[in-house]
């Protein structure tokens, strides 16, 4: 599988209220010093501010709902001053758009850094709306804008001075996006560079090239996205960044997509998806037991803040399509937290059942608010409302839909539920201590579930709880790779162990020579059958039965002549 989406990595607020690329902050000293939700409450009468005292402590969390609260204000009045798009897109009452798509023919390899610029044509023309930065060539880009025209901008580094440039455009290709539309994802918007698309901006800019942290880089996936769950973009402060401050959050990771190792195309991918201000370190215990050698964790590490609808679609699209990722040999698993249980149920609702889409081998939702929840209908009515919250509302047209299609046919779904620790429970409806338990269990769910389980465990606590996690590990460890036991052993032992010298071998030969050298050794000598036709049509290629055109049957030959002294008798023959 070669798949790569871009990636971002995390930005640090800059004093100014305006950022040249794109990012908008709001001065420290314009935000109140924070003593809890009663800082907003001003002079209401006694009543009144009880009530709303006592929703904000119940839905919201104190000091970073009083701060969403003072920057939107600030945001809407700098909107009314100035009407700049980069603005416009951090207030939580405007939609955006997730725009996503490839460039394409440009330059590759370690040369100089290159972004796509989105530059507005609408309020200020040449205004620097959003950077995706540190992409590659013929890899996958993410901007989150809001309504408007505008004109997309790849742009490379050439003096490698740390500054895009107008001189320095590569490719450009024009975006209109209509306030009207229904449907806030726009994929596949390709930038093509070819010989006569320079120059093709008019206005000067000049984007700072961020900083990037010292990572593992993928030869798959996007740059960036391998990380450890400990790792800083998975922190509390950016879980809270991405329900506070969708904007900001959509800033430092567009793609929502992270890996923890690098693609193997043997293991089963094992897709993560955290609740509303949750992280991907939610799933570290259950990571930590998972059998690593034959399953890969994926997560889907995405703006809790946004519209649901609209990260529903966004998890279709790169999870589910096929278009982003391509379909593999083996099925997914899925495995959804609370509130991302409503996400992935969203994006199942938009599966077309072609032959493009991966097979789901098994879906598992915990703790999930899949009937709403009760508070969220109170607390849309608060003076800031999180777009998600809405969408969590009992009786929003969301959660009404929310099961408008059948699940896929033959699809196993293990429905986990918390009912809360004993000693904790009160008197009165049941809870995990978040969200109640009829509100996890409504019947248009229980009624499609294959099994229904519940753990005495709180919200988070069934995370982290030995025996739920014994069980969930248990469920994802049913679904078995298509690669059978004695083609998983071989695998397991690696490939070749020489260093091969990059002039003679590129990354990929080197890697695909590292990982899984012993394995073609296994299948062109008959140790081992191939289990497909490309399996199939790569032995003959190896064994000069058909013309060499697969890149590592290439390598693979390579190898045998300038190293043969190295290998067994069986595969140097």
């Amino acid at each position: 599988m070669e798949w790569r989406p871009a990636s971002r990595e995390r930005w640090r607020p800059d004093p100014a209220a305006g950022c040249a690329d794109g990012r908008t902050t709001v001065p420290e000293n314009l935000l109140p010093a924070c003593r809890g939700p009663a800082d907003l409450l001003g002079s209401r009468p006694p009543m009144k501010r009880c009530a709303l005292l006592l929703l904000l402590a119940l839905c919201f969390s104190g000091c970073a709902y009083v701060g969403t609260w003072a920057k939107q204000r600030y945001y809407a009045r700098q909107l009314r001053h100035s009407p700049r798009q980069k603005t416009s897109k951090h207030l939580l009452d405007r939609s955006t758009f997730f725009v996503f798509g490839q460039v394409l023919g440009a330059p590759s390899g370690s040369g100089p850094r290159m972004a796509v610029v989105a530059l507005s044509s609408t309020a200020t023309p040449g205004e620097v709306v959003d950077v995706s930065p540190s992409i590659r060539g013929e890899s996958y880009y993410g901007l989150n804008l809001p309504p408007g025209d505008y004109t997309l901008a790849a742009v490379l580094d050439r003096n490698r001075d740390g500054i895009y440039s107008e001189s320095e455009v590569i490719a450009v290709r024009p975006l209109q996006l209509e306030a009207a539309a229904e449907e806030k994802i726009r994929g596949g918007i390709d930038i093509q560079v070819s010989s006569d698309s320079r120059g093709g901006v008019a206005t000067a800019f000049r984007v700072p090239v961020r900083d990037e942290p010292p990572l593992e880089q993928s030869l798959f996936y996007p740059k960036g996205t391998l990380r450890r769950l400990d790792d800083p973009i998975f922190s509390p402060a950016m879980a809270s960044l991405g329900m506070y401050e969708p904007a900001a959050f959509m800033e430092a990771a567009p793609m929502m997509f992270y890996a923890l190792e690098e693609d193997s195309g043997y293991k089963v991918p094992v897709i993560f998806v955290h609740g509303i201000g949750g992280s991907a370190r939610d799933f570290d215990d259950i990571v930590a037991a998972l059998d690593r050698r034959r399953y890969t964790p994926w997560f889907f590490h995405y703006p809790s803040g946004s519209d649901l609808g609209q990260l529903g679609a966004m998890f279709y699209e790169i999870y589910l399509s096929g278009a982003t990722i391509p379909k593999a040999d083996n099925p997914l698993v899925i495995v959804a937290h609370s509130m991302g249980g409503l996400v992935v149920r969203e994006a199942l609702n938009r599966r077309r059942g072609t032959d493009r889409e991966p097979q789901i081998a098994t879906l598992i939702t915990i703790a999930s608010p899949l009937g709403g929840h009760p508070a969220a209908a109170r607390g849309v009515h608060a003076p800031v409302v999180i777009p998600s919250w809405r969408n969590l509302d009992p009786k929003s047209r969301f959660i009404e839909s929310l099961h408008r299609k059948p699940l896929p046919a033959g699809m196993p779904y293990h429905l986990f539920f918390a009912r809360g620790e004993h000693h904790l429970i009160e008197v009165g409806e049941q809870s995990d201590g978040v969200v109640p338990v009829a509100n996890q269990l409504p019947a248009e769910a229980t009624h499609e579930a294959s099994e229904l389980l519940g753990f005495d465990c709180s919200h988070t606590g069934v995370l982290h709880d030995p025996s739920a996690i014994s069980r969930i590990v248990g469920t994802i460890e049913t679904v078995k790779s298509v690669y059978p036991p004695d083609h998983l052993k071989v695998l397991d032992r690696g490939g070749y162990a020489r260093e091969l010298p990059p002039e003679d071998f590129s990354p990929i030969d080197r890697y695909g020579l590292r990982q899984f050298g012993g394995y073609i050794d296994a299948l062109v000598s008959g140790q081992l059958q191939p289990i497909n036709a490309i399996q199939r049509q790569f032995v003959d290629e190896c064994t000069g039965r058909q013309p060499v055109t697969f890149p590592l049957a290439k390598a693979w030959l390579k190898y045998q002549r300038l190293y043969a002294s190295d290998l067994p008798v069986s595969a140097a023959k």
